[in-house]
């Protein structure tokens, strides 16, 4: 049997596969950058190339989308669906792009598997679904969206839920959060993550506009994809939603202090006042632990940064 997943070449979506290759499962991955994955760098995903194959798929291109998991339809345990504009201030710059990549796009995965009977999806929904709202954000709390990245993933699970409901499907929402750690290079990403993690890989000097005065869950990029394969593996859940995330709320701030102390050397990083992008903190973990067996490994922040330091030192 098989496993496919729609944006598996993407930060979260290579470790996915990656936990999912090592047991020896196939994994078909679908990404438009299929045709570049021996130039990306995936070095943990590179170990596991004999039982993964690529697809380069366009999930607004839903005769291809269709195609490609007709392919592979009679070998298919579900699909992880993992395609997504990230969240941050550029999302606004072209949002039909985006808006349409981020909630057509998963209608898109939807349709097909309604249409090719396949039953069980895993959505990275976010845990932008809750907006701002204050304290420790459980599964129950209310849906708010506070941008439009939020409104997509919203919207995103009440798709999900409906096609559920209607058609007798098995479609999980996974909310991740902040992600960090291999696979992503500090100097690769926005100035407010190159603030925080670029000391690792020897950045100096980088003033971000904002993101200081921010508290949130940064998870290590294990953490998330061994959850999502809890929720894909765990043959029954009570529940539809799922918050996968290290459950422990710190400052961005406090991170930019530890890389220093890490390092034992300061690196000249420097966060503007506000927020990043307005969201609440920390997600509850408390039914992932007890539906999934979900353990954090790394919810000391400072031990996921000590990982991501060799990994990046490895890339040098």
């Amino acid at each position: 049997m098989a496993v496919l997943i729609t944006g598996g070449l993407g930060h979260v979506g290579s470790w996915v596969a990656t936990h999912l290759a090592r047991a020896g499962r196939k994994v078909i991955i679908c990404d438009m950058a299929a045709a570049h994955f021996d130039r990306m760098g995936l070095d943990y995903l590179e170990e596991v190339r004999d039982n993964i194959v690529l697809e380069s798929v366009d999930v607004l291109d839903t005769h291809t989308l269709f195609e490609t998991f007709l392919r592979y339809q009679d070998e298919l345990e579900g699909v992880i669906h993992g395609v997504s504009v990230i969240a941050g201030p550029t999302f606004k710059t072209r949002p039909f792009r985006h808006l349409s990549i981020n909630a057509m796009g998963t209608l898109n995965v939807y349709e097909t598997c309604r249409l090719l009977g396949i039953k069980r999806i895993v959505n990275m929904s976010s845990g932008a679904v809750y907006g701002d709202a204050s304290g420790q954000l459980h599964e129950t709390t209310p849906y708010k969206a506070t941008d439009l990245y939020g409104a997509t993933k919203i919207s995103g699970e009440l798709y999900g839920d409906q096609y559920s409901e209607t058609y007798d499907m098995d479609i999980r929402q996974a909310r991740l959060f902040f992600v960090y750690g291999p696979g992503k290079k500090p100097s690769h990403m926005h100035a407010v993550y190159q603030a925080m993690f670029g000391p690792l890989e020897g950045l100096k000097g980088v003033h971000a506009a904002n993101g200081r005065d921010q508290i949130t869950d940064w998870t290590h990029v294990e953490d998330t994809a061994q959850g999502i394969v809890r929720l894909f593996d765990t043959p029954a859940v009570p529940h539809r939603h799922y918050n996968i995330s290290c459950g422990v709320a710190v400052s961005h701030q406090r991170i930019v202090e530890l890389v220093s102390e890490q390092l034992g050397y300061d690196s000249d990083m420097q966060l503007g006042p506000g927020p990043f992008v307005v969201r609440g903190a920390p997600l509850d973990i408390q039914r992932a632990r007890d539906d999934l067996g979900f353990t954090p490994r790394y919810a000391d922040i400072r031990e996921g940064l000590e990982d991501y330091r060799r990994w990046l030192l490895g890339q040098s």
